[in-house]
């Protein structure tokens, strides 16, 4: 398994992918999978039948990469039911039960009061835990990023992501903001969706981020990139000096 130094670039596993992953060696969607440096496994999308065995499935196909699971609610961009949240500590130990189980997982900040008891499953693990947000209307003001801050350093949690709609070619300069006051976490994303948030996807990894997120096959998120020009461009930043520079080199795709 990869270690958590950056950058990392994560693509989304759902049920079409990795069926098509599982099926030959050289399909597409098995080498996006083996391009990601951390493979979300996005647990809303499959059955509940299959959640135990999920890990075990996906090591076989890339057993290097770093697996962080997700449940996530209807409110926050998936489709596992907002009146069931109540109910995810119970599945996540079910999943952590199994064999083999992903390295990260997954908790929106709205359900920050089930941080305490995630914790005491995930611990004697050695699995760690990523705080996310989503806003698909607006880039959060600086004292809104600040207080979420606040919040997830409180937990001590071990990671942190922030997802907000862009509405103007300016307004992700909040988010690189937040990246730079967010060092300390193992991981660190906050990038804007939707059309003027496309570059920040990329650029924020020159702003403090150090995980960003890419799609295999259909864009699962407004804005997304697909993995193969994803890892082009993460590593074209490595020679690239501004940001207008960067979306030049994505404009030839």
């Amino acid at each position: 398994m990869k270690n958590s130094q950056g950058p990392h670039l994560v693509g989304l596993v759902d049920p079409d992918t990795l069926t098509a992953a599982e099926s030959e060696e050289l399909h597409p969607a098995r080498i996006d999978y083996n391009n990601c440096d951390v493979l979300e496994i996005r647990y809303d999308f499959f059955d509940e039948s299959l959640w135990q065995g999920l890990s075990e499935r996906i090591r076989k196909i890339a057993p290097d990469a770093i697996q962080l699971g997700t449940i996530r609610l209807d409110r926050d961009g998936g489709i596992f039911e907002n009146a069931r949240a109540i109910e995810r500590p119970a599945l996540w130990k079910s999943i952590l039960e199994a064999s083999d189980h992903p390295d990260w997982i997954d908790l929106e900040r709205d359900c920050l009061h089930d941080y305490d008891e995630l914790r005491k499953l995930t611990k004697p693990l050695g699995v760690k835990i990523l705080i996310s947000e989503h806003n698909f209307s607006r880039i959060p003001s600086d004292l809104e990023l600040k207080n979420y801050l606040t919040d997830v350093k409180k937990v001590k949690a071990d990671g942190i992501k922030i997802a907000a709609m862009s509405n103007s070619k300016d307004d992700c300069a909040r988010l690189y903001k937040f990246a730079k006051r967010a060092k300390g976490f193992e991981f660190i994303a906050a990038f804007g969706m939707g059309e003027t948030g496309k570059i920040s996807r990329i650029w924020s990894l020159k702003e403090g981020a150090n995980l960003t997120y890419g799609s295999i096959g259909k864009a699962a998120a407004p804005g997304q990139i697909d993995v193969g020009l994803m890892k082009k461009a993460i590593e074209k930043l490595k020679t690239t000096e501004t940001e207008l520079e960067l979306s030049s080199f994505l404009n030839i795709f």
